[in-house]
């Protein structure tokens, strides 16, 4: 099962760090270049230094940041929290298009590496070999964790949530809003019968890997390579874990959203042939005016009447939806894939619409080959009128989708679940206990 523990921080002291705003980041995969500059700019403290190094243009040099770090320590920008503990976070947010308000919170702690195929901590997407090995070249330098896995536990988050009512009383030790407008709120929890009562109620709960599928199975690679050459192996040793945020599957804040897909550059492309091959699969129909009026501004569909997707031609700037007819036989269709992921959307656009209507093959839809990836609708719509061909504007995938294809110990398709919002990275740092 499993198995959860404090741990005892590296983070930004609240002394020589006046404005936490100006020192976090986003996870480095989707920082982009002007932004990594931006970041640096706004102050030259930022966790982007660390996590992707300290010259935009180019590859970190992971090893000269982590001596960064260490100065950091030594002149008091980073302290050491004295005993093990536990990080409790929060996000107040706005989902896009709803104006009601969203708070979600977790756990911050270090959990033992499971192998994927015999533990009880599933993975839910694929991975490519690009950043695993980036991430390990970084955790070698660092000796530790610069930012937490997103996880899942599943059962009561309730019984959890009580237990830290005299937590959230108390003052945050960080009370900022980020540059999205979202609030972000970090205590520290070194209270031994709160630790307890936490250790406790996580233990025997399956963790959902949401976000950090790349870091995670780099930290396995990662302790492998160090067990192989420690004389002394213990399962105690600090690489044998792995920081995490924990946060309840069933916890009303979670957030799904979509992630969509823009296509463009075929030679001989024809929407009317992409109906076409569409229509033996799936019943085509115009959007409703109220829907479509909501997809323009911005708004994806939360949900469709049945599996299927929204697809806008640009060229005629139509728009219209394609639902999977009840009779299509899927497993004829996709025999190598157990039910679950057969009928997921995003499974149903890569093998009808990318594969089937475009002729692309597995390597090139990795490659990211006529393809790219939107998680802003209005922006991807912009896109597509200003060069594009095709935008397949996707549902969100449910809960109930992540924990069935999990079960089956498979995966689903790159980039088909999106939650929101990202974790901050530079809240706290794990040290396998190396960095002094």
């Amino acid at each position: 099962m499993p198995e959860i523990r404090p741990f005892p921080g590296i983070r930004y002291n609240p002394e020589a760090v006046k404005d936490f705003s100006l020192v976090v980041a986003p996870p480095y995969d989707v920082i982009d270049k002007a932004q990594h500059a931006e970041l640096l700019a706004a102050d030259p403290l930022n966790v982007v230094r660390l996590i992707l190094g300290s010259d935009p243009s180019g590859p970190g040099n992971y090893e000269e940041e982590a001596q960064t770090m260490r100065r950091w320590i030594q002149e008091g920008t980073l302290i050491r929290d004295p005993v093990p503990c536990y990080y409790l976070i929060e996000d107040s947010f706005s989902l896009p298009g709803e104006d009601r308000p969203y708070q979600r919170w977790g756990i911050i702690g270090k959990v033992r590496l499971e192998p994927f195929e015999s533990g009880r901590i599933y993975p839910h997407e694929r991975t490519h070999q690009g950043p695993k090995e980036d991430r390990l070249r970084l955790m070698k330098a660092f000796g530790g964790n610069l930012s937490q896995v997103f996880t899942l536990f599943d059962g009561d988050a309730s019984v959890v949530r009580s237990t830290l009512d005299p937590v959230f009383k108390s003052d945050p030790i960080m009370d900022i809003t980020d540059r999205e407008g979202i609030g972000r709120r970090l205590w520290i929890i070194a209270d031994e019968e709160i630790i307890s009562a936490i250790s406790n109620l996580l233990r025997d709960r399956n963790l959902y890997i949401a976000d950090g599928h790349h870091r995670y199975e780099t930290a396995l690679n990662y302790a492998r390579e160090m067990a192989a050459s420690d004389p002394d192996p213990d399962p105690e040793k600090g690489y044998n874990f792995i920081m995490m945020a924990l946060v309840g599957m069933k916890d009303p804040g979670l957030a799904i959203l979509p992630t969509h897909r823009h296509l463009h550059s075929f030679e001989s492309f024809d929407f009317g042939r992409v109906l076409e091959g569409l229509s033996p699969y799936f019943t085509i129909d115009a959007l409703d005016p109220d829907e479509e009026g909501n997809i323009r501004s911005g708004t994806a569909p939360s949900k469709l009447p049945g599996r299927g997707f929204v697809l806008y031609d640009p060229a005629s700037d139509r728009f219209v939806r394609a639902l999977l007819g009840k009779d299509v036989d899927l497993g004829a269709r996709m025999p190598q894939m157990s039910p679950p992921v057969r009928q997921l959307e995003v499974t149903l656009a890569e093998e009808f619409v990318m594969k089937g209507c475009l002729g692309m093959t597995s390597e090139q839809i990795s490659h990211q080959e006529h393809l790219e990836y939107f998680k802003d609708l209005a922006q991807a719509i912009g896109r597509a009128r200003t060069g594009g061909q095709l935008l397949i504007v996707m549902p969100a995938t449910g809960m109930d989708d992540l924990v069935a294809v999990t079960g089956k110990k498979e995966r689903m398709p790159q980039k088909s679940t999106f939650f929101y919002p990202k974790l901050l990275s530079g809240l706290v740092f794990y040290d396998h206990g190396s960095v002094r």
